[in-house]
């Protein structure tokens, strides 16, 4: 028999969840970029982990490496290995830059008249413009609002501020990592501080779970980048397109950009493509150039959706392809580019913690009943 003081007990359990919930939206709201920054840093010390256990089982006269020593060798690790990466491709970077600059402006004209030439006919031709009308001087009239004094001082006030944002961001990540990697254990302590005693078990037990799929998770995510990225740069260089390493590895790395990180890679590969045939004059290998570039992107996307998207969630995140869509979207919406990279990690958490607090809720109950399964 239900009783008034048991019905009261989950009145309140309700109450408090939904208070604490509004609280965590209200601190992402006014304090998004910290928590962004936070967020970031826990993945990076997620991935560093493995290095400081590795580098644990060092002894010097019996006794370990310090826990800053070992945290501080970890984030020069990973520096040097991304810009090991960023070594590989600086000449073939200077090389696809040496190539543009030799691009003779006349060819260029040439090529954009006739081009032009042709859309106008075209556009005549389909009464899109009328008869009096010149393609130039109706881009001219669109574009003209667009240009003057005051939107290139805003375009360099944003540059300015951007950079300014882009430094801070990169050494405040940079800070907060170095203390999750030197104690491993002080995301948990942050969250155990807003923890009753009694329900510490409950939260640590939610921790470890999450922790479990989120390791399933980055695994697959790092099989997805490589293979992607290794199957582009094969496929264009089979149909010799050059600087193949470079456009497929690039292309394949911006895959951690849910949805639309393939169509920027594709798109900047099509581009570096066309400048590089620009570059040689060869301005009728442009279009075939380019055809092979987004079969090449297309086809290896086709497979990343088919074979390796699926097995990443189904094995991890263990949730509808359509939930995971929407999630992405929203956290794009809320936090760009770096929202959508983090949904997913963060969706893992929320679901794990829904299940355990909330999950006599149906919807929350259906949403979550795949995540214990092996």
């Amino acid at each position: 028999m239900v009783t008034a003081n048991n019905m009261n007990r989950g009145y309140s359990k309700w109450i408090t969840a939904a208070i604490t919930l509004a609280l965590l939206i209200l601190i992402f709201i006014f304090f998004s970029e910290i928590v962004w920054y936070i967020l970031i840093a826990a993945v990076l010390a997620f991935l560093g982990n493995p290095i400081v256990t590795l580098l644990s089982k060092i002894k010097i006269k019996g006794k370990e490496l310090p826990d800053g020593l070992k945290a501080a060798l970890t984030l020069l690790g990973m520096s040097v290995f991304f810009m090991g990466i960023i070594a590989v491709f600086l000449p073939l970077i200077a090389s696809q830059a040496k190539m543009i600059s030799s691009i003779n402006p006349d060819d260029v004209r040439r090529a954009l008249t006739s081009f032009t030439e042709h859309l106008e006919f075209w556009l005549h031709e389909n009464q899109i413009l009328k008869q009096d009308q010149k393609l130039a001087d109706v881009l001219l009239e669109e574009v003209k609002p667009l240009i003057g004094a005051a939107t290139f001082s805003s375009l360099f006030s944003n540059i300015a501020s951007f950079m300014g944002s882009l430094f801070m961001g990169f050494f405040s990540v940079l800070f907060i990592t170095f203390f999750f990697l030197k104690d491993q254990n002080l995301f948990v302590k942050i969250i155990l501080l807003f923890v009753r005693d009694d329900s510490e078990r409950k939260v640590l037990s939610v921790l470890s779970r999450t922790r479990g799929l989120l390791e399933r998770y980055f695994t697959g995510l790092l099989i997805q980048l490589s293979t992607m990225a290794t199957m582009i740069s094969l496929g264009l260089w089979m149909v010799g397109v050059p600087n193949a390493l470079l456009i497929g590895t690039f292309g394949g790395m911006l895959n951690v950009i849910p949805y639309i990180g393939p169509i920027i890679g594709m798109t900047t590969g099509i581009i570096l493509t066309s400048l590089g045939m620009a570059g040689i004059g060869e301005y009728s290998l442009i279009l075939p150039f380019v055809l092979k570039v987004a079969g090449v992107f297309l086809s290896a996307n086709l497979i990343d959706n088919i074979l390796l998207q699926p097995l990443i969630f189904s094995t991890s995140v263990k949730a509808h392809p359509l939930e995971i869509f929407v999630v992405i979207i929203m956290a794009g919406t809320m936090g760009g580019v770096v929202g959508m990279i983090l949904a997913i990690p963060v969706y893992t958490i929320i679901r794990v913690a829904g299940q355990e607090y909330l999950g006599a809720f149906p919807v929350i109950g259906k949403l979550t009943r795949h995540i214990d399964k092996e």
